[in-house]
C-alpha cells in the first residue's frame, strides 16, 4: 500500500517519525519559572536592568507584562524596545505602551503542537501560557526552545529505547550461539 501512495505522489511518514509535540500538552513542556515586569516600568529601566544584565531581563525572549494579582496585560519584545527608544530616546514611554501587536496566548490543557502552529501562523517567537478559564492569569511560558527542547527528549528517549532493544537481542542472541 505504501508503495501505492508514493506512486500517487503522496507523502508517507516513516515509522519512526517524531510526533511528540502531538501526544505533549502544553502544559508539560512550558516553562514555570516566568520573570514578568509591571506595566509602569519604563522603557529606560528596562533597558538598564538589560544592560546590567539583570536576572530575568533576557531579551533574547519576550518579557510578560503583568500587573497586580498576576493579571497578564501585554508581551515587550527586543524589538518593542528599540521602536520605542528610536521614537522616544530619552526612554520616559512605559513598557505596557512599547507593546508591538495584540497578545497571542497559549493554554496549558492544549496540545503542544496546536500551540505551535499558532506560534508559526502568527510570527512570533514566544506564547505567554494561561488559564483557559482565566486568559489574563499567567501561568507559563513557551519559546521555540520549549518545542526543541520537547523534541530533543523524545529522540533522546527513543535512543534508549533503541539502544536497551538492540543490547536485549545481542545478549539473547549470544547466549543462544554458546
Amino acid at each position: 500500500m505504501t508503495q501505492k501512495f508514493l506512486k500517487r505522489g503522496m507523502a508517507v511518514p516513516g515509522e519512526y517519525e517524531a510526533g511528540v509535540l502531538k501526544s505533549v500538552r502544553v502544559s508539560e513542556i512550558m516553562r514555570r519559572d516566568v520573570a514578568t515586569i509591571p506595566p509602569e516600568m519604563t522603557v529606560g529601566e528596562l533597558a538598564q536592568h538589560i544592560a546590567r544584565h539583570d536576572s530575568g531581563f533576557n531579551m533574547v525572549q519576550g518579557i510578560p507584562i503583568v500587573a497586580p494579582p498576576n493579571k497578564l496585560v501585554g508581551l515587550i519584545t527586543q524589538r518593542d524596545l528599540l521602536r520605542s527608544l528610536e521614537r522616544d530616546p530619552s526612554g520616559n514611554e512605559s513598557v505596557l505602551a512599547a507593546e508591538g501587536r495584540p497578545l497571542i496566548v497559549a493554554y496549558p490543557d492544549e496540545l503542544a503542537h496546536t500551540a505551535l502552529l499558532r506560534l508559526l501562523q502568527n510570527d512570533v517567537g514566544r506564547l505567554p501560557v494561561v488559564a483557559r478559564d482565566d486568559e489574563t492569569k499567567l501561568v507559563g511560558y513557551l519559546n521555540r526552545s520549549s518545542f526543541l527542547g520537547a523534541w530533543k527528549r523524545e529522540m533522546e528517549e527513543e535512543g534508549v529505547r533503541e539502544h536497551g532493544w538492540l543490547a536485549g537481542w545481542r545478549g539473547a542472541n549470544a547466549t543462544d550461539s554458546r
